[in-house]
């Protein structure tokens, strides 16, 4: 029978076996290693139609990657990363590249070899359908993608963990075209009621999209004290009543114009002509940007970009600079785009406790980026449960002598908007 003074000689004599045993095994934890490169993926069209889409949100992708990655002298940028090092213990960042074709069928094969081939988060540029594909795909392959151009409220429904949109909703545009209107609202220029105008969308997805963004602009507008037109007086901006008013807008009216291709935009600037010291034409939608394209610009349009405020703000000009000096163009919305997803990816990886697929999508799910450390408009980049940027905003710009300026939000501006 054991007795209480026998009891600590035998517990030191089996712990002592077990640290022998330990030793001799050499069972005791590894320590970790810092890898030398980890890869991303970047999914974007280098062939097929939008082939030019994918050629600038390459050269952005490309560009964040520079920053991260090489020492860049005399340029400071104020990113919480040390100048060239990579990511935290020296890790370098590896773009690897699959060309979407723009085609929804190659996006499980293209994104499946991606990740096959090490990558741990992946970013996308392209059309709605193809982000449609891409968030199925990266569902099921577990990792995160951060999407540079979708704008489709829709996305929220899908319910899917690791879809990360940075830009600024359709909805979240429309109420910065109406915060726009109630700057005006105890001048002789004060909107009372908002009309809505919408082509003939092609495609399930897009016109899904118009039909949420015709839903907001109704809802919105009511909740925000504005008369509506009503879904039975939406102008056309397709058919043989393109771009013509036909006597239903009058003074103290303003068109929210649906743009989705870049004659959809030439219609919409066309109506705005038409309207042009009758009611403002403010153009929304995922075609916009065609307006660059339009002879003599009259309308207005909500943007997640702005060259002009670009212009101005020290991070994005410091980015610019290096754009053209790598590549030898300005720096487009494109490629702005494509370089802040990347540039979120990448910092939301310095963040993760290791690298992989997991810790990269909560680590993405958990980054907060103040506006200093984007080159855009915003407040900054923070996703909420369904991978919107909550901190993602529009601004407004109206065409001025100088181009496009923004005149929304206030504090943005350098220029007074003209209704």
């Amino acid at each position: 029978m054991l007795t209480r003074g026998h009891r600590p000689a035998v517990t030191a004599l089996v712990l002592a076996t077990a640290l022998l045993m330990s030793a001799c095994t050499g069972s005791a934890k590894p320590v970790a290693t810092t890898p030398a490169n980890v890869a991303i993926g970047l999914l974007v069209p280098t062939s097929g139609p939008n082939a030019q889409l994918g050629q600038q949100a390459t050269l952005g992708a490309r560009l964040a990657i520079e920053v991260v990655n090489r020492d860049v002298p005399n340029k400071p940028l104020p990113l919480p990363l040390g100048p060239g090092v990579g990511l935290h213990g020296g890790t370098k960042i590896t773009l690897l590249t699959g060309d979407t074709a723009s085609a929804p069928e190659k996006i499980e094969k293209e994104a499946g070899k991606l990740v096959d081939d090490g990558a741990v988060g992946l970013v996308l540029a392209d059309t709605i359908d193809i982000a449609q594909s891409t968030s199925r795909s990266a569902d099921y392959l577990g990792v995160s993608l951060v999407d540079a151009l979708s704008t489709s409220d829709s996305f929220a429904e899908n319910n899917r963990n690791g879809h990360f949109r940075i830009q600024p909703t359709d909805r979240s545009s429309v109420n910065t075209a109406l915060d726009l209107l109630y700057r005006y609202k105890s001048t002789n220029g004060q909107i009372k009621r908002v009309v809505t105008a919408a082509g003939a969308p092609s495609g399930e997805l897009i016109g899904k999209e118009v039909a949420n963004l015709k839903s907001s602009i109704e809802d919105l507008s009511q909740a925000a004290g504005y008369d509506v037109a009503g879904k039975d007086h939406i102008l056309p901006l397709a058919g043989s009543e393109a771009g013509q008013p036909n006597g239903q807008v009058q003074k103290g009216d303003a068109v929210l114009a649906i743009v989705t291709t870049p004659a959809e935009a030439t219609v919409a600037n066309d109506l705005a002509g038409r309207l042009k010291g009758t009611a403002p034409v403010i153009a929304i939608g995922p075609g916009v940007a065609a307006l660059d394209g339009v002879k003599n610009p009259v309308a207005m349009r909500t943007a997640g970009w702005s060259n002009e405020f670009a212009a101005r703000n020290p991070t994005a000009q410091v980015v610019g600079a290096m754009f053209e000096q790598a590549y030898h163009t300005k720096l487009t919305e494109v490629a702005a785009d494509a370089f802040m997803a990347t540039l979120t990816l990448v910092m939301a990886m310095d963040q993760a406790s290791d690298y992989s697929k997991q810790s990269v999508r909560n680590a993405v799910q958990q980054l907060t980026l103040p506006a200093t450390q984007t080159i855009m408009p915003w407040n900054g980049v923070r996703f909420d449960g369904t991978g919107v940027n909550q901190l993602a905003a529009a601004v407004v710009e109206q065409r001025t002598q100088n181009g496009y300026m923004v005149i929304h939000p206030a504090e943005l501006s350098i220029t007074q908007a003209s209704l």
